[in-house]
Order: structure tokens, then C-alpha cells, then sequence
């Protein structure tokens, strides 16, 4: 019945076969991919068993040929999932149990590798350099049995004639008949390539050991010590653990420090290479600071002595702070109105505007002698500034030695004032006085001048300017006097 079953199962996986070759070889169908692998002698594996990756099941043996070198071709098929094998992929036939059944475990290989390709129609194939067949302990036992040891007598006779021409196929095959000796060539090539860092390891370990051989004592009391360390730290097995639980926690809140502390560390470069320039510098002012302290320690004490006297001052200056807080407090309002007052005046142009009108009234007060118009002194401030109905002689506008132009003038004006004088006479009633008493000079009344009243503040007055004196012939007598 195991026959037969066998034998469905060849004949299901050869037509398995054939449709899997018809879509394609080494393509996926169906989720599957199509793989095979070369093998010295297929170990009594049939279709239908399985093929594994890392100990799981991955696919299935699909067929085994025979090619026309006499090897057995396995034809696998495996998940999509592995796909593709790669130029270091490796198979290797195992015994799946102890009653003979067996399954291949392959490695797919590594990203280094190179996609393997389909060659002649046939799918992706594992090379037989990279394949291994076990031998089964069953073998191993029969060459104890009769007749096998008087045949292998008779092979072993035999075996220099047999071979006598072909020793590099049989190193060859000896070679894949052991796995284990397959990898010991791979790992004897290996130090073979790097013989020359083993060399150096060699001699650098040879040093290594001269030097601990010298310090023994100091070796020892470090393994000593090492163990004390040790049996301590098995004593806090348990909270090292802890600790070593929440360190993920930690780590996690940290980062953003540590990033923090990275960007301070880039930033602060640029300033500490600055501030190694400036060292000799800092270095000089560092020793040239003490002398400094100790010729200001003096100072510092005067200037202790000092703030002592002046304690009391302070104290009695300290009601007048509060009510010039008091009142700074009560002045912002008016220091606010005042602020936009004189900004308002100056965007208006009011300054330029009262400066325009003072020299515009001290160009209409100006008096005109034989040289040129000439600015007094008294510009709007003098009694000559004002409204007058009779010719004041401080004011007259004729100096001594005037030009003829301006004597006219002045007597055609005194004719005319004296005239008027005389009809408001007439027009008066008759004084009492005696009309030989001699008459004394009347000076005439001035406007009385106003006084300037500011909130917050007492009345202003403005200063009167004396009279000159009765002698002054002209203004310059009058200014030098």
C-alpha cells in the first residue's frame, strides 16, 4: 500500500512538474515558488515530502530526475514569500525521523547574494557545490554485516585499479560526502585569506600575554576583586533587573534632553572656540584682578563708611519719597496730556510757527536810520513795543546826526500829534490851573501789562523794562549805559 501511495504521489508531482515547467520555471504559480537543487544521490527522498527554512515547513518536494550527470535533481516548490534564492543558498538532506522519512532544509541565502536564474528551461537551481546528502546510520551499520565487509574487502582491494585515474573525482566526492568537511575547507579557506591578520593577532597576543605575565600579582588581585564584584552584583540581582526594566522608561524621557543637550553642544562650539582664543586674555585679567581687589578694598571700605552716614539721610529723605511718589502718581495724567500737547505742537509746526512770528514782529518794530533798518533790543517786551497816543523821546526813531530823510518825517509827525493835542485842548473845558504856571511834562500812561495765570501754579508777571535814563541821547547811549 506504501508503494502505491508512493507511486500516486510520483506520478501527481510529475504532473505537478510538468504544468509548473509549462508556466515557467522559476516563476511563481499559484503562491508558490518553483526551485531545485543538485544532490550527489537523492537519500531516498520521494515527491511529496517536505521542505523547511529554519526548522519550518515551507514547501514540498515536487519531483526527482536524474541528470545526464547523474545526479538527482530535486524539484521543490516553496512560498512565493522566499522567493528568490540567491547564488549563497544552501540544502542539505535530513532525516525526518528514525523510520527513514526524510525532508530538505534550505537556507535561501542572504541579500549579498545574487538571484539565482533559470538556465537550459529549468528552474532557479541550488548548485551541487552548495548541496549536502547525509549518510544514513543503517548504511553505516551494514558494512558490519556478511557478505558486506568481504565486499567491502574486495572494494578496498579494488580501489586503486578503480581509481587509479580518477583521484581528483574521488577528493571531489569525498569532499561532499561529509558536510562537516565541506565547511571545514570553507573555514580553513577563511584563515587562509586572513593568515596575515592572524599573524599579527599572533604576535599581538604574544605581547598581550608578556605583559600579564609581568603583572601577575596585579592580574590576580583583579580576578579577586572581579569576583567580589560579581558575588555583590548577584546580590542585587534583583534590583538590577528593576533598574534594568525601567531603563526603556528613562531612556524614553531623556531623549528629548540629550537632543536638547546635542544642539546646545553645536551651538556652543563656535562660543567655546571663542572663548579659547580669549584664554591668554581672561588668563592675564585673572592675575591682573587681584592687585585690582586689593587697591579697591580700601575704596570699598570708605564706601562702606559712607553708606553708614548717609543711613540717616536716607531715612529722613524717605517721607519726601513718598510724596514725590505721591505725586508722580498724580502727574501721570497731566505728564500724558502734556506728552500729547507738545507732540501735537510739533507735528503742527507751532514752535516754527512762533519762531516765524518773532521774526516777522522784531522785522515790524525794526527802525530805519541813514544806514539800514536796525533791530532793537526791546523786541516785544518794551515800553516802545506798545500802543501810545502821544511821541514817547525814548522812542523816537531819529538818533543824533539822523539822516535829513527821517528829521522831516519826525517833525511832520510831532506837527501833526501836536495839532491834535490842541483841538482836544480846545474841545476840553477850562482848567483851573493858572495859565502862567509853567506846565511840567506829562509822561503817558502805558497799558498795564497782564499777568500770565497757569493752573497749579501762582500768577506770572511779566517784568516791566526800566525807562531810559532822561539823558540818553540816542539807543546806543542808552544800551551802553
Amino acid at each position: 500500500m506504501r508503494r502505491l501511495a508512493a507511486a500516486a504521489g510520483a506520478v501527481g508531482a510529475i504532473a505537478i512538474g510538468l504544468a509548473l515547467s509549462a508556466a515557467g520555471g522559476g516563476s511563481s504559480s499559484g503562491g508558490s515558488y518553483r526551485v531545485d537543487a543538485i544532490f550527489d544521490n537523492a537519500s531516498f527522498l520521494i515527491p511529496g515530502q517536505d521542505v523547511k527554512i529554519a526548522g519550518a515547513k515551507v514547501g514540498s518536494v515536487v519531483d526527482v530526475k536524474l541528470t545526464p550527470q547523474h545526479k538527482a535533481r530535486i524539484q521543490m516548490s516553496v512560498g512565493k514569500e522566499f522567493a528568490p534564492f540567491r547564488s549563497d543558498a544552501d540544502c542539505t538532506i535530513q532525516p525526518q525521523s528514525l523510520i527513514g522519512e526524510k525532508f530538505i532544509q534550505c537556507t535561501p541565502g542572504t541579500p549579498d547574494g545574487a538571484p539565482l536564474k533559470s538556465i537550459g528551461g529549468e528552474a532557479p537551481t541550488v548548485p551541487l557545490a552548495d548541496t549536502h546528502s547525509p549518510v544514513d546510520i543503517d548504511l553505516v551499520n551494514a558494512t558490519f554485516r556478511q557478505p558486506t565487509s568481504q565486499r567491502l574487502g574486495l572494494l578496498l582491494s579494488e580501489l586503486g585499479a578503480g581509481f587509479a585515474a580518477r583521484g581528483d573525482d574521488l577528493n571531489a566526492a569525498i569532499r561532499r560526502a561529509n558536510p562537516a568537511l565541506q565547511e571545514t575547507r570553507r573555514v580553513m579557506g577563511i584563515l587562509s585569506d586572513d593568515r596575515s591578520q592572524l599573524r599579527e593577532l599572533i604576535g599581538a597576543s604574544d605581547k598581550v600575554i608578556a605583559q600579564l605575565a609581568a603583572h601577575r600579582g596585579s592580574l590576580k588581585g583583579f580576578l579577586h576583586h572581579g569576583a567580589r564584584v560579581a558575588q555583590v552584583t548577584a546580590q542585587r540581582a534583583q534590583k538590577l533587573e528593576q533598574s534594568a526594566q525601567r531603563l526603556p522608561a528613562l531612556l524614553d524621557q531623556a531623549q528629548p534632553a540629550l537632543q536638547n543637550l546635542r544642539t546646545l553642544a553645536e551651538q556652543g562650539t563656535p562660543i567655546l572656540r571663542d572663548v579659547g582664543a580669549a584664554a591668554p586674555q581672561l588668563r592675564r585679567l585673572a592675575h591682573q584682578a587681584g592687585p585690582l581687589a586689593d587697591a579697591a578694598r580700601p575704596a570699598l571700605s570708605r564706601l562702606g563708611r559712607a553708606a553708614k552716614a548717609g543711613e540717616p539721610a536716607l531715612a529722613a529723605a524717605a517721607p519726601v519719597v513718598t510724596q514725590l511718589r505721591a505725586f508722580a502718581k498724580a502727574a501721570l495724567p497731566t505728564g500724558v496730556g502734556v506728552d500729547q500737547l507738545f507732540a501735537s505742537l510739533r507735528q503742527r509746526g507751532v514752535v516754527e510757527g512762533l519762531q516765524t512770528f518773532t521774526y516777522f514782529a522784531a522785522l515790524a518794530t525794526s527802525r530805519f536810520d541813514r544806514y539800514s533798518h536796525t533791530l532793537p533790543a526791546h523786541l516785544l517786551a518794551s515800553n516802545c513795543s506798545q500802543y501810545a497816543t502821544v511821541t514817547v523821546p525814548s522812542c523816537s526813531a531819529n538818533f543824533a546826526g539822523g539822516g535829513a530823510t527821517a528829521a522831516p518825517k519826525a517833525r511832520t509827525r510831532h506837527h501833526r500829534v501836536r495839532h491834535r493835542h490842541r483841538h482836544r485842548k480846545a474841545a476840553q473845558p477850562p482848567s483851573t490851573v493858572s495859565p502862567n504856571a509853567p506846565s511840567a511834562p506829562t509822561t503817558p500812561s502805558l497799558p498795564q501789562l497782564p499777568e500770565i495765570h497757569v493752573p497749579g501754579l501762582p500768577p506770572i508777571k511779566v517784568p516791566d523794562i526800566p525807562r531810559p535814563p532822561s539823558n540818553a541821547k540816542n539807543l546806543l547811549d542808552y544800551l551802553l549805559g
